[in-house]
C-alpha cells in the first residue's frame, strides 16, 4: 500500500508537476498509477537510444548514466542526470519520436513512467501541467538555437570548445567523450597534431583527463564558457 502523503510530496518535486493541485495529483494517482519504480544500480539500459517514445519518464531519486552515439559513429558521449528530472520530453512527439540517448541507473533510483496516451487524455487537460511543459520545451529550443548560431571562429581552441558545447548542449558537470584524435580533428577542421596539442594543454590546466581513445571533461560548463 502506498502512502499518499509521501507520494504527493515526491510528485510535487518533479518537473512539470510543480504547482499542480493536490486534488488533481490524487486523481491522477488513482487513474494513472503514479507510483515510481525503485531500481538498483545496473548496466542494463532502462531506455535505449533509437527506441520509440512510448512513455514520459521522470527521475524522482538517484542518478542516471546517459550515453549517446553519433549518427556517423564518430563519437560516443557519456554524461549523467541527477534527480529530479524529466527525460527527453521534447522527443515524445514530432517527426522522430524516438529517444536520443541510452539511460542506465548509476545509483539506486526511483523512476516514474507515464504512457504517452495518458499525456493527452489526462495531463494535458491541466493548465499548470501544460504551462510547465510549454516552458520546458521553449527553454530546450532556445538553448539549442543559441548553440547553433553561426560564429566566425579562426582560433582552433574556440572551434574545439564550440564543438563540445554543441554535442553536450544539455549536459552539466563531468562528461566523457570517446573519439579518435583524427575524427575530432576532422569535426573542427584542424590537423591531428593541433588537436593533440590543445588537449594536452587542457590536461595540463586540469580541465580534462585524457585516456585511450577518449577524454573526460571535469566540468563541461566551465570548459565551454571560457570561449569569449
Amino acid at each position: 500500500m502506498h502512502d499518499l502523503s509521501t507520494q504527493y510530496a515526491l510528485l510535487t518535486r518533479l518537473p512539470l508537476f510543480r504547482g499542480v493541485s493536490s486534488t488533481e495529483l490524487i486523481g491522477w494517482e488513482d487513474a494513472l498509477k503514479l507510483f515510481p519504480d525503485e531500481l538498483p544500480a545496473s548496466r542494463t539500459p532502462i531506455i535505449r537510444q533509437g527506441e520509440h517514445c512510448s512513455h514520459l519518464f521522470f527521475l524522482a531519486e538517484g542518478v542516471l548514466r546517459r550515453e549517446h552515439c553519433s549518427a556517423d559513429g564518430g563519437y560516443t558521449l557519456h554524461s549523467q542526470i541527477k534527480s529530479p528530472a524529466v527525460i527527453e520530453a521534447d522527443r515524445l512527439f514530432g517527426l522522430t519520436p524516438t529517444y536520443k540517448n541510452t539511460y542506465t541507473a548509476k545509483s539506486k533510483i526511483k523512476i516514474l513512467a507515464i504512457r504517452k496516451t495518458f499525456i493527452g487524455s489526462h495531463l494535458m487537460k491541466n493548465d499548470v501541467f501544460r504551462l510547465n511543459l510549454l516552458n520546458l520545451l521553449s527553454a530546450i529550443a532556445q538553448k539549442r538555437d543559441t548553440a547553433l548560431h553561426p560564429l566566425q571562429l579562426n582560433n582552433p581552441e574556440d572551434r574545439l570548445r564550440l564543438f563540445l558545447e554543441r554535442v553536450f548542449v544539455d549536459c552539466e558537470g563531468e562528461v566523457e567523450i570517446y573519439i579518435l584524435m583524427e575524427d575530432l580533428a576532422r569535426y573542427i577542421g584542424e590537423t591531428r597534431l593541433t588537436v593533440s596539442r590543445l588537449l594536452n594543454h587542457w590536461q595540463e590546466e586540469g580541465l580534462i583527463r585524457m585516456g585511450r581513445g577518449k577524454f573526460v571533461i571535469h566540468d563541461i560548463q566551465k570548459c565551454v564558457l571560457r570561449r569569449p
